[in-house]
């Protein structure tokens, strides 16, 4: 009743506004072209009115508000020309894979895309190249550098100082202790990480060349000039920027699409739409500090992150939960907590999960909790199973007189010791830990993915790879536009209200000797955790 009176009130108001968005669009009749200025990175913390005053920095947007805008300028029949210009860009590949696709999908509508740009990599690229029209500054100069690996092995090195790492994998394709155990990767892991990259590159380079096998070798090159990218006939021209920009298009107001969509959704008595809510989880994965229980950019802590659920759960305009997910794990513990806590809000609302850039591990330890799950066709996951190293440091401090004694010691006091070498019931212990930790995952992957137990060494043993729907890894490939439709669908494919949980901005993160730098030192801390991957110590703000 309350409801119906307050509607009745502003109804005169709500029809001036009407009045007022149609003279608005009145006024540009007779133009064609829409200028888009693609953002240099995307806003990934609530800043607060004084931090955007003190930073001084021009308003950025959020990957969900570009996203949305490009679906909105693909269904306004008015708009036939997108002139977009591209900065250097600091965004992820997945990232510029969505975009990509967004943009493809505008192509396919009938319109024309244009594109201008000076410099950038191979993501500059993968847009240039789903463009009608692509021209670059005479200077430009493109840096390219498809997906290869050259990481670097410490075994020999820190025995040389006398350092003895052991590592206790569960299976021969977990790795990530072999940088600390060896010299060299493992034939099984080689081959994993071989398989991945081979299946990465050819992924992009289909998309770069648009299926022109014979153009695969140009973009070998690590340095591609506006001359090159002419003559290959991947750019279309080369312009000044003032010779793409001439002023003599008719160009759309910056606010022209949204004022369209609103029109021609208006409604005088609107209702109330069902809230959605997209909760990033990038970072880490650890317990946090207990005391204060902040969400941040980057971080992922079970101390912050659970109470956030239970707010989410217990809120009740909130329908559904779209976890927004970029982790290479963590902490098998925390990982357990986080896992049930998102099976508690299943209960009350509908879960998905949006795989971004890297979900292994414990990133996908979490994500087995979801109802669904859409993942980036270029995001690396699996990772299933465990692995916990431990560095025993007896040798390298008597190589500077530097001695312990153990007094009081009890069976298996020696696994907390970086003086002690592991006695045998010691190493057995932690491989019967680490087999544990491997069943219980393997079992919740079972549990949330339905998937036998016999079938899951075929996908587990810590490999890596890219997602895929045949083996259940995943239900679906796609962006996060694609995540919020089933999520509209499965709420009955009418409105919904889209809302950002983003973590608040911390000085901390952006400045190295306060936060940065000693993040990074914690991972030492962490080594003799009985972990999915090497923990990282990060934070993340409550629920506001």
């Amino acid at each position: 009743m309350f409801r119906i009176l307050f509607l009745l009130l502003f109804l005169p108001f709500r029809v001036l506004y009407l009045i007022y968005l149609r003279l608005s669009l009145l006024f540009q009749r007779n133009r064609e072209v829409y200028e888009l200025e693609m953002p240099p990175q995307f806003e990934d913390s609530y800043k607060s009115f004084f931090v955007k005053k003190f930073q001084g920095k021009e308003e950025t947007i959020t990957r969900l508000e570009l996203l949305v805008l490009l679906r909105t300028l693909q269904k306004n029949p008015k708009i036939k020309t997108l002139d977009i210009s591209l900065p250097p860009l600091e965004w992820t590949l997945s990232e510029f894979y969505e975009i990509r696709n967004e943009l493809k999908a505008i192509r396919d509508s009938g319109k024309t895309i244009r594109m201008f740009a000076k410099e950038g990599g191979m993501g500059t690229l993968l847009l240039l190249t789903i463009a009608n029209e692509a021209y670059l500054a005479p200077e430009s100069e493109f840096t390219v550098l498809l997906p290869s690996a050259e990481p670097m092995f410490f075994g020999k090195f820190l025995k040389t100082w006398g350092i003895e790492v052991q590592a206790f994998a569960s299976g021969p394709y977990k790795s990530f202790a072999e940088s600390f155990t060896r010299g060299e990767f493992s034939k099984e892991a080689r081959k994993n990480l071989e398989s991945l990259i081979l299946n990465l590159r050819t992924l992009l380079l289909e998309s770069l060349t648009n299926g022109k096998k014979s153009l695969e070798p140009f973009f070998y090159k690590p340095m591609l000039s506006a001359d090159d990218l002419l003559t290959e006939g991947v750019i279309h021209g080369i312009k000044t920027e003032s010779e793409f920009f001439s002023e003599d298009r008719k160009i759309f107001s910056r606010v022209y699409p949204i004022v369209y969509q609103t029109v021609k959704e208006f409604s005088l008595f609107p209702k109330a739409n069902k809230e959605v809510v997209i909760l990033p989880l990038e970072g880490g994965i650890t317990g946090g500090d207990y005391l204060h229980k902040n969400r941040e950019n980057g971080k992922i802590e079970a101390f912050s992150l659970i109470p956030t659920l239970k707010a989410l759960g217990e809120d009740k305009k909130i329908k559904a939960v779209i976890l927004e997910i970029s982790s290479p794990g963590g902490s098998a513990f925390y990982s357990e907590q986080i896992h049930q806590e998102i099976l508690e809000l299943k209960k009350t609302k509908l879960v998905t999960a949006y795989f971004k850039d890297t979900v292994a591990s414990g990133g996908y330890y979490i994500a087995t909790a979801a109802n669904y799950i859409t993942a980036s066709p270029v995001c690396i996951t699996g990772s299933i199973g465990a692995v916990s190293i431990r560095a025993n440091l007896q040798k390298l401090y008597k190589k500077f007189h530097l001695n312990k004694e153990a007094v009081g010691f009890y069976p298996f006091r020696d696994i907390h010791s970086e003086f002690q070498p592991l006695s045998k019931q010691s190493v057995l212990y932690l491989e019967s830990q680490i087999k544990k930790i491997e069943g219980l995952f393997y079992k919740r992957v079972s549990e949330g993915r339905d998937i036998p137990l016999k079938e899951l060494p075929n996908i587990g043993m810590g490999r890596v790879y890219l997602p895929s729907t045949e083996n259940k890894i995943v239900d679906s490939l796609g962006g996060l536009l694609d995540a919020i439709e089933f999520v509209k669908e499965k709420l009955g494919g009418k409105g919904i209200y889209l809302t950002e949980e983003l973590p608040s901005y911390n000085l901390k993160n952006k400045i190295p000797l306060l936060g940065g730098l000693l993040s990074e030192l914690k991972i030492l801390e962490s080594l003799g955790e009985v972990s999915l991957l090497s923990p990282i110590k990060l934070h993340w703000k409550n629920r506001i």
